[in-house]
């Protein structure tokens, strides 16, 4: 028995073997362990047949050393590649290596030991062969350069790391996620979910913008047209006013509003407001212009469009008038429904109505705020609204969903006191709104209405001061409070709100 041999067996199982427990922690690396038993099979067929005594000078066991040979090395370079980069580099380190990088150097390092068999096994003249090659390597150059091109162009940009799997990149006119950079082509999923690829060449001549770094902050301009007849200070608070309240949008850095340019038939402002995920931006400004809309159409101010085509139409002299009335006449309705007002005639509620006005908000809007101050009631028409109520520092408290029919913001008409709650909008609502000037009309015209009033109101804060007790965490301090608030003449504190 030959024992250099048996110790050469020996040493390839106690290495494939090896190999096979380390690969036994990776599951999903089976295609390393089909190298690793490729290499087994090679190399352990060249030494059973040199076991049997086949020279090892023949054709064909040179090729099957070979053939091992490589595949050993193979199988060695995508072991370390597995280890050293995969593992210890980017896992423990954290030093994120190109997968470029690592294919070229693996390249090389085969190539460079495929040169060596064949001059060791083989006999083959390295001189003799690069001098032959010469012709061929400018041929094959020639006909590959596009994709040597692509190449070292993604292996340039692999190096440099001006974008990362994930981020949200422009490049050639394409927007969309980065979803695989290769050695070829980087490969990016648009918004519409389809995958466009860009060749690496085209990348490194082209501007590529990265909406993902520095960070991921990035700044959203949207364009309004606001008619010249408002003010620009008044349009920039409503526009703020918006912005603010918008989900998705960052608070710090702060929205702005610029007059940017008197056009033809409106003044132009720029809102500018940050979002820190790129991918929602459709989302964020379509939830952005809808604000925009309700608040100017609450403001009072109108969005202008250029006028193309000029019609000519007879309007009845009294057609604002008309429209006057129908809207007077449909907030009447929804007042005398309202049981706060059951003590008021016809004629009173004329009064209230002709200082009452029908606002409209989008969901999501903040309708009136906890602690601000207020001197209007809000009676819904459509639509339907939540109530919370946040006390100290604990999360805000639900304690109610309001739908048509339902009023809120009565103690604050009738004694100005601050809100007691937050009233958020839950969809598009349409509210009538019942400010102090109606009143104190009211008032003036029928003093005998307000004690009737104030008995109302003194039922309804009792029903009010019930349903936070209920919801509130903090029911005991809360019912107390509204003990002390019972013992208060809210007929007094009307009359000395409204000055009687």
């Amino acid at each position: 028995m030959n024992w250099t041999h048996l110790g050469q067996a020996v040493f390839l199982g106690l290495t494939v073997g090896l190999m096979l427990w380390i690969l036994k922690k990776h599951d999903n690396e089976s295609r390393i362990k089909l190298w690793v038993i490729s290499t087994a099979i090679f190399l352990g067929t060249y030494i059973s047949l040199k076991m049997l005594g086949i020279s090892p000078d023949g054709i064909g066991i040179k090729v099957l050393l070979a053939f091992g040979i490589l595949i050993a090395a193979k199988t060695m370079l995508q072991v370390l590649t597995l280890l050293l980069w995969e593992h210890l580099a980017k896992k423990h380190m954290e030093i994120p290596v190109p997968r470029l990088v690592v294919d070229i150097v693996n390249f090389v390092i085969m190539a460079t030991i495929a040169v060596v068999l064949l001059n060791v096994l083989f006999n083959v003249q390295l001189t003799a062969f690069l001098v032959t090659s010469t012709v061929l390597s400018a041929v094959i150059g020639l006909s590959l350069q596009d994709i040597l091109g692509n190449v070292f162009a993604g292996l340039s940009l692999q190096l440099e790391r001006p974008y990362e799997m994930e981020d949200w990149v422009k490049v050639d006119g394409i927007e969309g996620a980065i979803e695989e950079m290769n050695w070829r082509v980087l490969t990016i999923r648009t918004r519409d979910n389809d995958l466009m690829t860009v060749p690496n060449s085209t990348v490194s001549k082209t501007v590529v913008t990265n909406f993902s770094k520095p960070t991921k902050l990035h700044l959203t301009h949207i364009a309004v047209g606001v008619a010249y007849a408002h003010p620009p200070g008044k349009v920039k608070k409503v526009l703020l006013g918006a912005v603010s309240d918008t989900t998705g949008i960052s608070i710090k850095p702060s929205p702005t509003v610029f007059l940017t340019n008197f056009g033809s038939s409106s003044i132009e402002y720029d809102v500018r407001f940050w979002i820190k995920d790129f991918s929602r931006e459709p989302h964020i400004e379509d939830a952005v212009r809808s604000r925009i809309w309700y608040c100017l159409k609450r403001a009072g101010m109108s969005i202008p469009f250029p006028i193309r085509d000029v019609h000519l139409h007879t309007v009845p002299p009294d057609h604002e008038e008309k429209l006057q009335i129908e809207l007077q006449e449909e907030i009447n309705l929804e007042l005398a429904k309202l049981e706060l007002f059951k003590p008021l005639c016809k004629e009173d509620i004329s009064t209230l109505s002709s200082f009452s006005s029908i606002l409209r908000y989008t969901r999501g809007e903040t309708m009136v705020r906890q602690g601000d101050t207020g001197d209007s009631l809000y009676i819904i028409r459509s639509g339907s609204v939540e109530v919370t109520l946040k006390t100290g520092n604990n999360d805000p408290v639900s304690l109610a969903s309001l739908g048509p029919g339902n009023c809120f913001g009565e103690m604050s008409l009738l004694t100005g006191e601050p809100r007691s709650a937050t009233v958020t909008a839950l969809e598009e609502t349409q509210v009538v709104v019942v400010d102090k000037d109606g009143l104190k009309a009211l008032f003036e015209a029928n003093p005998e209405v307000i004690e009737p009033l104030s008995s109302m109101l003194e039922k309804r804060r009792e029903e009010q001061a019930a349903s936070r007790t209920k919801a509130s965490k903090r029911g005991k301090k809360i019912q107390e409070k509204s003990r002390d608030k019972h013992r208060d003449d809210i007929l007094s504190r009307m009359k000395s709100f409204f000055k009687l």
